[in-house]
């Protein structure tokens, strides 16, 4: 019984973690626990909890008397995120360049040809499917920092690149060559275990995508 509780935790958590960061939930929204519990299908003493939690993390705040809302958005909040990745992402990348083994290079070679075909399709065809672009970015990016041999620090990342998402989901557009180009030097670089230029090439590909999308948005 306990379990299946915190199964259902888990699960709202990553449900309303999830509209939030592909904007169905927006910026600024009330969470009123009865529309809440009837869109999740859930308990209100589980969606107390789960707000709580989303509030430690960032995605959800509080104000006294007034409930639970999702968190606001501005060009200062997305420019601290960003930096935080680099550092995150950098550091995670670095360990897991050096941590090498021809697994961790077939899952890396994997992501990214997913990736590189379907952002050339984007360029090539004009698809434009931001869920599923953002899917195998996503993957992309989770995969160089896989092997770094930290449970945390991978958590950790996962944590920011969440909230990171939520900016692209909000205002970013594809860079078309930019990114394809950007990806494929940090797949090259990896692989060739030139940490030093694959740091270089990420900082550089998340700045760029940061001055790209800030325009985008307004500051609250």
């Amino acid at each position: 019984m306990i379990d299946d509780l915190k199964t259902v935790g888990v699960s709202t958590y990553e449900n309303i973690k999830r509209d939030i960061i592909f904007g169905n939930l927006p910026p600024l929204k009330k969470l009123k626990l009865q529309e809440l519990k009837e869109n999740y299908n859930t308990s209100i003493s589980t969606l107390r909890e789960v707000l709580s939690r989303l509030s430690g993390d960032g995605f959800v705040c509080s104000q006294e008397q007034r409930g639970f809302f999702v968190s606001p958005v501005s060009k200062g909040d997305l420019i601290e995120i960003a930096h935080l990745r680099i550092l995150i992402e950098s550091h995670a990348l670095k360990k897991s360049i050096k941590n090498s083994n021809p697994e961790w290079e077939g899952e890396l070679l994997s992501t990214h040809h997913k990736l590189n075909i379907y952002e050339n399709d984007m360029l090539k065809k004009g698809i434009d499917d931001k869920k599923k672009w953002k899917k195998y970015d996503s993957e992309f990016h989770q995969a160089l920092i896989k092997n770094c041999g930290s449970n945390n620090l991978i958590e950790l990342h996962k944590l920011i690149f969440d909230k990171y998402l939520r900016y692209q989901f909000l205002v970013l557009t594809f860079r078309g060559k930019g990114s394809i180009n950007e990806h494929k030097k940090l797949l090259n670089y990896t692989l060739e275990k030139n940490y030093s230029k694959a740091q270089e090439v990420l900082e550089e590909h998340i700045k760029n995508g940061i001055n790209h999308a800030i325009e985008n948005l307004s500051d609250k």
